[in-house]
């Protein structure tokens, strides 16, 4: 999944923020780093989205292929290149990449100045960079559980809609808290206005993850059960069934299960096939539980500082 959009709108956020917590009178600072920094962090997404995880899970390609399950391009890719090295090597690496994309910012921003502005806006960027690492971290680690499905399937969506829930709660956060930590900015009505827009973003993918899980909960599971290679023969793996019928996919586990209609006159028609589920449903909805569960703690954790003194 690309990085490159949930970066730069925190870039965007962020740079606004930093210019803020100057306090200077010069708006052209607020509108410089506004511009120039979603635009390297949006750089640093794309540098990340392949190093961070997956757009696939390994090894899944193969058995929806032979069951006829379509999966999307790249969609056995597997884990990204810092993912497989383990947790905390991809954490020092994205430490180091966040802090040099802080860097890169504050000598762009210091060009303006000339040499001497980019040799100061070079640690300026480096110091300035650090409250940026928790935002991007969260977002890092919901982009780290992409990929753990299979594509196309109701965890993978949840997933990648975890990473834009993430991206606006991190932002709605930041311009909450940040009154308490710079001061009151100049025109507080922007922050009250882009946590507005962060919670009511977090809102919306929380109640479609709940109608989600709720139909995985509620799907009656045919008793059928068929092997992975049956699925992708005659329809059902069976000769003499027809059709292919509603397509489900938990994403985890291969088991497929099938349901059969039969005709409705003895001497006419086949057999149809009805629904197709695969995977396993008590391991899908404990991913979707734990999505559900964190969305709930970012909605609490931005109720409870938008009730803050510093919001007033």
């Amino acid at each position: 999944m690309s990085l490159v959009l949930p970066f730069g709108a925190m870039g965007l956020v962020g740079g606004w923020l930093t210019a803020d917590s100057f306090h200077l009178p010069d708006r052209s600072v607020h509108c410089l780093l506004a511009g120039v920094t979603p635009v390297v962090a949006g750089l640093l997404g794309h540098y990340m989205t392949s190093r961070i995880g997956g757009v696939g899970s390994a090894g899944a390609a193969a058995p929806g292929a032979a069951a006829g399950w379509a999966d999307r391009p790249g969609g056995a890719s597997g884990p990204g290149r810092w993912t497989r090295r383990g947790p905390i090597a991809a954490s020092l690496l994205s430490l180091w990449a966040i802090v040099v994309a802080g860097v890169v910012n504050g000598m762009t921003v210091g060009l303006v100045l000339g040499p001497v502005g980019m040799l100061v806006g070079a640690p300026f960027g480096a110091v300035f960079s650090l409250p940026f690492v928790p935002a991007l971290a969260v977002v890092l680690l919901a982009a780290n559980r992409v990929g753990r499905a299979r594509a196309g399937s109701v965890v993978a969506q949840a997933d990648r809609r975890a990473v834009w829930s993430a991206t606006a709660a991190v932002t709605a956060a930041a311009a909450l808290a940040a009154p308490a930590l710079f001061g009151r900015p100049a025109v507080p009505e922007v922050g009250l206005a882009v946590a507005a827009v962060g919670l009511a973003v977090v809102g919306a993918l929380f109640v479609i993850d709940a109608v989600a899980l709720a139909k995985v909960l509620t799907l009656p599971l045919p008793r059928r059960l068929i092997g992975a290679e049956e699925a992708g023969e005659g329809g059902a793996g069976t000769t003499g069934i027809m059709g292919t019928g509603e397509r489900v996919d938990f994403g985890f586990g291969d088991e497929v299960r099938v349901e059969v209609v039969q005709p409705t006159h003895a001497y006419r028609g086949a057999p149809q096939v009805a629904r197709v589920v695969r995977g396993n449903r008590e391991r899908a909805v404990g991913a979707l539980r734990a999505g559900l569960a964190r969305g709930g703690i970012a909605l609490a954790i931005g109720a409870a500082l938008w009730g803050g003194p510093w919001t007033t």
